[in-house]
């Protein structure tokens, strides 16, 4: 998925950050080695997931809000 196809998801409802963001965390998952450093804070990620999604709820929102990277 594109960023500007997710960012259409999220902007029309069919899509939630948490959403987004639980795929993000099951892919690195899955991936097994990335030859990178990484610290995987899944639970951190999921928390500003929900934060994203709140803000998305009251209108305020940025660009890239809700996009995992």
């Amino acid at each position: 998925m594109t960023i500007a196809g997710a960012r259409k998801l999220l902007a029309n409802g069919e899509l939630s950050s948490r959403e987004l963001t639980q795929d993000h965390v099951s892919a690195v998952s899955k991936a097994g080695v990335l030859n990178a450093i990484i610290t995987e804070t899944p639970e951190v990620a999921l928390a500003m997931a929900d934060a994203s999604d709140a803000r998305r709820a009251r209108g305020s929102v940025g660009a890239l809000e809700g996009i995992p990277l």
